[in-house]
């Protein structure tokens, strides 16, 4: 992976940035230049990072700052279809990317709580504690982006009409 030491991330936490940064960015290659950025921005202070408390939590909001920073630094704001790879059959290919448009347009907070969830597999806790706030809040945004998203794609494939 280039720059990237994988004994000091582990294979995992740069697939995690890579797949977080996509959800955020929606594009690959902007996602893996954020990732890298990233990851060398932390071995950089990596020697004074002992008042980190939580290194999944430090990195998802490294992440999530600096795709947020690069998004505002783009003409064009509005959010891109994220460019997945599907390597699993091609019927469900129209599938995912109706719930990619949809999640694109979910507000970044609850886009950010649902893939921390539902596609990374988070725990309540573990997402309250990289958003520094309670399990409650994470529910309540959890409960909004699962039902937006629903609305979205109930609206662009005709049910509830």
């Amino acid at each position: 992976m280039g720059i990237i030491r994988e004994n000091i991330f582990g294979q995992k936490r740069l697939d995690f940035m890579f797949r977080l940064a996509c959800s955020i960015l929606g594009r690959q290659d902007e996602a893996q230049d954020m990732m890298q950025d990233v990851a060398e921005r932390i071995l950089r202070r990596q020697d004074s990072m002992d008042d980190v408390g939580n290194i999944d939590a430090f990195i998802t909001r490294s992440v999530r700052n600096a795709c947020i920073d690069r998004l505002r630094r783009r003409k064009d704001t509005t959010p891109k279809i994220p460019e997945v790879p599907d390597t699993r059959s091609p019927d469900r290919w129209s599938d995912r990317e109706l719930v990619h448009k949809a999640m694109a347009r979910l507000p970044e907070k609850q886009r950010l709580v649902v893939h921390l969830k539902d596609i990374e597999g988070y725990s309540n806790k573990e997402i309250a504690d990289i958003l520094e706030t309670d399990d409650s809040n994470v529910r309540t945004i959890l409960s909004r982006g699962r039902r937006t998203l629903r609305e979205i794609i109930e609206k662009e494939i005709g049910y509830g009409i």
